[in-house]
């Protein structure tokens, strides 16, 4: 079965007429006589009754319509996705859970206000979790930090961003005789942060009383106001939860410096995906 032939057998039973379809389809009545006949041989049955000269739709072919009429237009649909210049499609974005409250929010508003047309699923996950996603083509964009070497991914820089230090506010630098009594908040494994925290807190031989995985920087920052210990979240966060006088920040240096970058699939840098990057790097 043939698109082509359920065109012309819509076009037949709108019509009402041979030579009205014709016009319709701007072809010879005879071609529409001969698609009929096809589009009847495929389906292995008559469509219409024939009286002399005149068709007319049976019972059959009255329901056949019905399911034929929606699949023309849903192929008229698919065909416009192709037409015009503005972007059309579906993207499927990943990002940081924190950059899904401090860098992308306005962004995706603007986003959304620009290309409307444009359909976009925007999910949250680790680091290493997003890294695997775009190797397996499940997104077609990421968030994360950077900048990743894989010879099936490319990157570009998108947003400044560095990790620090939420404290007690009574407490002083956190020295290995502190801390030995705190607990430490930070990212769970499977986010590469963790190795940045791990590695700053073995080169200065700190060892947290114990170290916990939270996935929520809300009850972090509750944590470290009631002095259970200290947290290490992305300095982006900190307008959403300062100023608190139960709080202090310590910045991190040049070893807390974690700029996120916009992945992709290397040779796969759509129209689509391409100017949805022109616009999250706007400034919000």
């Amino acid at each position: 079965m043939k698109l082509s032939q359920l065109k012309f057998f819509c076009a037949l039973v709108e019509h009402k007429t041979i030579a009205a379809a014709a016009r319709e389809l701007h072809c010879v009545p005879s071609n529409v006589t001969l698609r009929i006949r096809e589009l009847e041989a495929t389906l292995g049955g008559d469509l219409f009754f024939r009286d002399k000269n005149r068709l007319y739709v049976n019972p059959r072919g009255r329901l056949f319509y019905q399911q034929a009429r929606d699949i023309v237009a849903q192929a008229e649909r698919s065909r416009q996705l192709f037409v015009g210049e503005l972007p059309q499609g579906l993207l499927n974005i990943g990002a940081l859970d924190f950059s899904l409250v401090s860098h992308l929010p306005a962004r995706i508003a603007q986003l959304r206000r620009l290309q409307p047309q444009l359909q976009i699923n925007v999910l949250s996950r680790d680091s290493l979790v997003l890294e695997r996603m775009l190797i397996d083509s499940e997104l077609d964009l990421a968030i994360t930090d950077g900048p990743i070497e894989h010879p099936l991914l490319a990157s570009q820089k998108a947003f400044d961003e560095r990790l620090v230090l939420l404290m007690p506010a009574a407490l002083a630098q956190p020295d290995a005789a502190t801390l030995a009594e705190l607990e430490f908040y930070t990212f769970s494994r499977e986010c590469s942060f963790r190795l940045k925290v791990d590695h700053w807190l073995a080169s200065r031989n700190l060892k947290p009383r114990m170290t916990l995985e939270m996935e929520s920087y809300t009850a972090m920052a509750a944590c470290v106001m009631a002095g259970c210990g200290v947290a290490c979240i992305p300095g982006s966060l900190l307008p959403l939860i300062l100023p608190a006088p139960e709080l202090k920040v310590m910045e991190m240096g040049e070893e807390g410096v974690s700029d996120l970058y916009f992945v992709w699939r290397r040779h796969q840098l759509s129209a689509e995906l391409q100017t949805t990057l022109e616009i999250l790097a706007r400034p919000a």
